[in-house]
């Protein structure tokens, strides 16, 4: 497997894999219009061209041994609304998704301390944050894991559906 920076290069990969593991993991939770509006916006190949552009974004993808893109992460400035998270000194794991074909391989894992070295670097011992859906155990079991601890919760819109999230610290 093959780890590296998202590259211009990548970004037709990263919107198919994003907009892939978001239906597998989320699909089931909307109309099917407020799901592809949501895609388009959230996972569009300009929209993550410019995000892989700014400068405080970490990016991550995972290519197998075929070339096929089956992992990735973003992590940045927090921009959770909690009351105590600050964008100038605390970052945020924002996006970790792996490929259902990919998952069990410890990947996940993997991304997740490169995400989390990359903040510490940046933002020293800040607190580092991560927003997860309230009915998603296997990435709560993962970050407790790493000593993250729920601190608030919020609602994440997509379309007409607000889904319940916690966040998480630590």
């Amino acid at each position: 497997m093959l780890i590296h920076s998202v590259q211009a290069s990548d970004i037709p990969a990263l919107s198919a894999l994003a907009k892939a593991t978001f239906t597998d993991t989320f699909g089931h939770l909307y109309p099917t219009d407020d799901l592809n509006a949501y895609l388009d916006k959230a996972y569009a190949p300009d929209v993550l061209l410019r995000e892989i552009d700014e400068a405080d974004q970490f990016w991550r993808i995972v290519y197998d041994e075929a070339h096929m893109a089956i992992a990735y992460i973003q992590a940045g400035p927090v921009g959770l609304p909690h009351i105590e998270a600050d964008k100038h000194t605390q970052g945020e794991i924002k996006r970790l998704y792996v490929a259902t074909s990919a998952q069990g391989r410890g990947l996940g894992k993997r991304l997740l301390e490169l995400g989390l070295d990359y903040l510490k670097a940046r933002y020293d011992d800040a607190p580092q944050w991560v927003g997860v859906w309230s009915e998603n155990h296997r990435a709560q079991k993962l970050y407790l894991g790493y000593g993250f601890k729920r601190v608030g919760d919020y609602g994440f819109k997509v379309g007409r559906t607000t889904d319940f999230e916690f966040i998480l610290r630590r």
